[in-house]
């Protein structure tokens, strides 16, 4: 997701990634209203539809995606291979949302 028109909020949380009813755990690196940066284990088909579940203490926000794009990189911290992948929210419940504002007004 080049075109970032919002302010994204760095954050590390345990997702979860469906597809075609292939699941994968991935761990985001930031998240807006809008959209995810994620690193997977899986590359995943550029424009393909994807259900996500987020996990935050007690909550777990289930949303829809498109992956925009996906590749395979190494964390340059720890030298760990991966995938990243930019996916854009398509439909996420208002708690989510509340809860990525809430976040982003924190700092």
């Amino acid at each position: 997701m080049s075109n970032r028109n919002e302010v994204r909020l760095e954050k590390k949380l345990l997702v979860n990634i469906g597809k075609d009813g292939f699941e994968s755990m991935g761990l985001t690196s930031n998240i807006s209203r809008n959209g995810l940066f994620v690193t997977t284990t899986e590359v995943l088909p550029a424009e393909s539809e994807v259900s996500i579940l987020i996990g935050v203490a007690d909550e777990t926000f289930t949303l829809k995606g498109r992956v925009m794009w996906s590749k395979e990189s190494t964390d340059e911290s720890t030298g760990e291979a991966g995938v990243a992948t930019g996916i854009q929210i398509t439909e996420a419940p208002p708690q989510y949302l509340e809860f990525v504002e809430k976040m982003l007004a924190k700092g």
